[in-house]
């Protein structure tokens, strides 16, 4: 039996879906065959800034669950999740965005993926189409293709998703014959590029999916992380709260370790949604730990500093990148919010050679590659995370990437 199943490929086991993804290089690994010349820089990974993270609120907040009288939070989480944490995302909701909606219109999940991953599970057959910006976060392009999605892309700019364009693939796909369920959108501090979708551009997303009769899932998961003014009007605010299912975590604004998230949706959808959740409910010491987070009002004044913490973040990696003299080989656009620099590249270099040497000179940062896998849409991009970055590596991990670029320039590519 041994000598059997050793030999046995994942390959073979694997459904089809799984089986082409198996042995990929995956998008947050580094090159294999690269080693640095230096400790490595990390400006790859999009998590909170490490030095900041409110440990004894979140210690204590826990400790609070454990002294409260029965078993709730120790029980399987079934249902919508407690509702004093669902009342207060609706009241913050209503406070913040001007809406009118209370705790039934939330459903609390394992974070935003695994908010995502339920919506596609029970919204989505093989072979439906769901539109994607492009680029897009990698890591939902492999929920959608864990269904068996159909996924088409619309570019994106200054200010958000082509809504012409969208239109345009709406109309192409119904002459096709094509069932279009979702259209999905970052609509707020976008990951990668950091761009946040106009006023005016979320008026005409709205229009559009209700002419063609589709669902919009908006990915706020970076929505509140705004550095000077918040973004516009949220979608599901602008609709009424119809025809927009809203995914949110606490993953970005407090710590990725909670895997505390939601759905906001029309309860209806709600309840379908709750039906097809096949896992034994949330973590219940965690969804409750962040409900007293809450309650002690030590959100506000968290959220207050992280926004500080990552304008300066931002502040010092573009003049870093300046004063380096990266714009010979770099285009990019300071964000206003959000964890992530895009920048485009120039001068004949490659996303693949500056991921490869910049990593060999010590310094980790994202190929555009796994963003952009459409290639009618890609262009030559990297993408630099800076909020886990301590501040003061952030000069010198501009120098790295400068080296880097001066390197391949020179025909010296790792």
């Amino acid at each position: 039996m041994t000598e059997r199943w050793q030999h046995r490929s994942p390959i073979e086991q694997a459904n089809q879906l799984a089986a082409r993804q198996y042995g990929e290089e995956g998008n947050w690994d580094l090159p294999a065959d690269v080693i640095p010349k230096r400790e490595l820089l990390y400006l790859a990974v999009g998590i909170p800034d490490t030095a900041s993270l409110p440990k004894s609120e979140l210690r204590d907040a826990t400790l609070q669950v454990y002294d409260e009288p029965g078993d709730a939070a120790l029980r399987y989480g079934f249902g919508s999740g407690p509702a004093a944490l669902r009342n207060w995302l609706a009241l913050h909701r209503n406070h913040h965005e001007h809406s009118d909606v209370d705790e039934n219109w939330f459903l609390m999940t394992n974070g935003s993926s695994g908010a995502i991953d339920l919506v596609v599970r029970s919204m989505i057959e093989p072979g439906d189409v769901i539109i994607s910006e492009s680029p897009t976060y990698m890591g939902t392009l492999s929920n959608f293709r864990g269904v068996g999605a159909d996924i088409r892309y619309v570019p994106i700019d200054e200010d958000g998703m082509q809504t012409d364009k969208l239109d345009q693939l709406l109309t192409q796909l119904a002459d096709e014959g094509k069932r279009v369920r979702l259209i999905y959108t970052i609509s707020a501090f976008h990951n990668p590029t950091g761009v946040t979708l106009s006023l005016q551009r979320r008026e005409a997303l709205l229009d559009i999916a209700f002419r063609h009769d589709v669902m919009i899932l908006d990915d706020e998961a970076y929505r509140e992380l705004w550095y000077e003014t918040p973004p516009p009007t949220a979608l599901s605010t602008l609709s009424g709260g119809y025809g927009v299912i809203t995914t949110g975590t606490f993953s970005k604004t407090i710590a990725t370790g909670l895997r505390v998230g939601w759905i906001h949706a029309d309860p209806q959808l709600l309840g379908l949604f709750i039906r097809m959740r096949y896992a034994m409910g949330q973590n219940g010491v965690a969804i409750r730990g962040v409900q007293n987070f809450l309650a002690n009002g030590h959100y506000e004044p968290h959220l207050n500093k992280m926004r500080d913490i990552y304008r300066h973040k931002r502040d010092k990696l573009h003049k870093a990148l300046l004063s380096e003299g990266v714009d010979q080989w770099l285009d990019w656009q300071a964000p206003n919010g959000g964890f992530y620099l895009w920048a485009s590249l120039k001068n004949g270099l490659s996303a693949e050679a500056l991921w490869r040497t910049a990593v060999e000179e010590g310094v980790a940062i994202n190929s555009g590659k796994g963003f952009t896998p459409d290639p009618i849409h890609r262009q030559p991009c990297v993408r630099i995370a800076y909020a886990w970055t301590p501040v003061v590596q952030l000069p010198e991990a501009a120098r790295r990437i400068r080296l880097a670029c001066e390197r391949i320039s020179q025909g010296d590519v790792a």
